[in-house]
């Protein structure tokens, strides 16, 4: 309508004085009353401009309260259930799961069956895109299974409260997603009740205190938003010490020590096995040496659990995990528990 108007309202000044002028010059009217009629002319299609634009307004609040509407309205696909505890505390059991994105018909996962015991460390290992993640998200109930039942201490996770199943885990995640504080408040944020002690002890674990004690500040240095004054270890050993400082049933480490060099991520899983003897670990990774001291290792294909044993297993049953194994120590070259 915009340019509908404009277009109008020069053609009729245009015609005005087309003819305007012929009457002048015959001495019908004067250029005066000319210029007059373009004035009113004008603000007549001006102000009908400005009721096109105000009903484009209009129009566009309509659509948009619909949508605000849509999201007030929806009711949230994860509903809480009432139960708080379960029976087995740090039990993971996954029954005949099968998971695919919402809008996708694709499956990520296919008729999982997993047993994870109390205090077990498990490593999940398998190709970019295997559906590690997915699997592990299964547990905290970012998503809920399109088929089969995942437990967690014996109970199904759409029995539980979403609060009371999330305070049970711990999760670091392959992004880490530090916040503009000090460093002291982003560990705290994993138990807000947590001493200095307590603080410290969880950097320990996760490799940080060295860096932060040669901090200007200390624990009371400041993050920048997202962690952008950290490098990519510091911001990981940092999200690590946030979820050790609270001490959960089930730690859950999603690809964390990536950007760790083998040495720390060795040491870190020594101090690991002392301060949280008795937490189920879960650790999604790439790096064979990040996984082979595990007490089972689980390897993905193609949404389906192609492999399950110890490392010296599965080099002898798997196929999946030697070409893994081979592809990033060779054949002939092996290296230690602490990556040397």
């Amino acid at each position: 309508m915009n340019p509908v108007i404009n277009a109008l309202m020069y053609l009729v000044v245009a015609l005005i004085l087309m003819a305007g002028s012929f009457e002048v010059s015959q001495g019908m009217t004067t250029p005066g009353t000319i210029m007059a009629a373009i004035t009113y002319t004008t603000q007549l299609l001006n102000g009908i401009l400005m009721l096109v634009m105000l009903f484009q307004n209009i129009s566009r609040g309509i659509a948009s309260w619909k949508r605000v509407k849509e999201i007030l309205n929806t009711e949230p696909a994860l509903k809480d259930g009432p139960l708080e505890n379960g029976t087995v505390p740090g039990e993971i059991i996954f029954k005949d799961v099968s998971f695919a994105y919402p809008g996708s018909g694709q499956p990520v996962l296919e008729h999982i069956d997993l047993t994870i015991h109390p205090g077990e460390t498990v490593a999940i290992m398998g190709a970019t895109g295997c559906g590690k993640t997915s699997l592990v998200h299964l547990i905290p109930r970012f998503y809920d299974a399109s088929q089969g039942t995942v437990l967690v201490d014996g109970v199904d996770v759409c029995q539980y409260s979403q609060k009371a199943l999330r305070e049970k885990i711990g999760i670091v995640l392959q992004k880490s997603e530090l916040f503009y504080a000090t460093i002291r408040e982003n560990i705290a944020w994993g138990n807000p009740d947590a001493s200095m002690e307590q603080i410290q002890n969880a950097a320990q674990t996760a490799q940080a205190g060295e860096f932060i004690t040669q901090s200007a500040q200390g624990y009371d240095t400041p993050v920048a938003q997202r962690g952008m004054s950290l490098s990519g270890g510091q911001k990981q050993r940092l999200s690590i010490a946030r979820a050790v400082v609270k001490a959960p049933e089930i730690l859950i480490f999603d690809d964390s020590t990536s950007a760790l060099d083998l040495k720390t991520e060795a040491k870190f899983y020594d101090a690991l096995s002392q301060t949280c003897p008795h937490s189920t670990k879960i650790i999604v990774a790439q790096r064979i040496p990040s996984v082979r001291r595990a007490d089972r290792i689980v390897v993905l294909e193609n949404g389906h659990i192609a492999a399950c044993g110890t490392h010296n297993e599965l080099m002898e049953t798997c196929k999946t995990y030697q070409d893994i194994y081979y592809s990033q120590m060779g054949k002939e070259e092996e290296i230690d528990e602490y990556g040397k």
